[in-house]
């Protein structure tokens, strides 16, 4: 039997939806969506999601999500900015990513010591912070604190891509050519399969909840950076937007081995740039809203269509090399 070249379509179909979208919206707006400077505005905005989700994919990995993304934002640049605001950007970017590591301790040991579902814990932990980020504004006379000029430095574009691509790299390294990476999609795959097998399931799970929290870290310099200080709503919603960017990439919901970096560096850009054509039209929120969740669902469902043909293809497949074995 010849061997015969199989397309894996499953992973390949959000990806081409998402293609096909935006040039519809392209072509919608006459053109306005694929302007240079609506472009460079669009890369801009999409580099802190983007890091983020590179973060949150070592949790989404184990089939889990951390919904504390937003509040850590707020939370690390809050305590960077109270703590050492004044003694340049160094000592900034340090303790944020300090911060940021810390929330994802935090979650760690939760998840991993008391075995408490990743969305619970990360989900009061949002609720907690945010809470107690709002008071503490109350308290200030302007309701926010602003940068110095040396941490507005940081969103410049060409400062951001670096960064950017430094994240990329080791996350994919971590993710694709390591054994942690093997490890954590392991045990998303199959957690008491992955414990039989001698895998340390609790260290895995730790570490994914800190490595996520740290890349929020990074994350929170941009994000506050462009917004040119934080409020106590920094960060509102940034944890949604990374998700929906990361499923509407194709990277499955019960994470294993289908978790690919460039699912995320697909999915994320694509989103935003859907968001900035739908604000072109002049779209109101509530419709932006029903939209996102149509898209959604028709990128799930594809990829569940196509993921069910590739199965009953490499089932016949095999069935077909059984009888020839015989």
């Amino acid at each position: 039997m010849k061997n015969k070249i199989r397309i894996p379509w499953g992973s390949f179909a959000p990806a081409l939806f998402i293609l096909f979208l935006i040039t519809v919206f392209a072509v919608i707006t006459g053109g306005k969506l694929v302007q240079a400077n609506t472009l460079k505005s669009l890369l801009t905005q999409s580099i802190g999601y983007l890091i983020g989700g590179l973060g949150m994919i070592f949790v989404m990995a184990l089939g889990e999500i951390d919904m504390s993304l937003g509040v850590n934002i707020a939370f690390s640049c809050t305590t960077a900015s109270m703590l050492v605001g004044d003694k340049g950007w160094l000592a900034v970017v340090l303790v944020s990513l300090v911060i940021g590591a810390l929330v994802g301790g935090i979650n760690a040991f939760f998840v991993s010591v008391f075995h408490v579902q990743g969305f619970m814990v990360t989900i009061a932990l949002q609720i907690g912070l945010r809470g107690a980020i709002k008071g503490l504004f109350l308290l200030l006379p302007e309701g926010r604190i602003a940068f110095s000029p040396e941490i507005l430095a940081f969103n410049t574009l060409s400062i951001k891509l670096t960064i950017l691509l430094i994240v990329t790299i080791v996350v994919i390294y971590l993710m694709e050519f390591s054994t942690f990476g093997s490890w954590l999609k392991a045990v998303g795959e199959n957690e008491v399969c992955a414990y039989i097998t001698g895998i340390p399931v609790k260290k895995i799970k730790a570490a994914a909840y800190i490595l996520c929290g740290l890349f929020t870290g990074v994350a929170a310099l941009f994000m506050c950076s462009r917004q040119g200080g934080v409020t106590s709503d920094t960060g509102s919603g940034f944890e949604m937007t990374v998700m929906l960017g990361m499923f509407l990439g194709g990277i499955p919901v019960e994470g294993g081995m289908e978790t690919k970096v460039y699912k995320a560096i697909i999915g994320i850009p694509c989103l935003i740039i859907i968001q900035s054509g739908l604000t072109i039209l002049g779209v109101s929120a509530g419709i932006y809203q029903f939209v996102e969740a149509v898209i959604l669902l028709a990128v799930i469902i594809m990829s569940h269509f196509f993921k069910d043909y590739s199965r009953k293809r490499d089932d016949k497949i095999m069935a077909q090399i059984s009888l020839e074995s015989k």
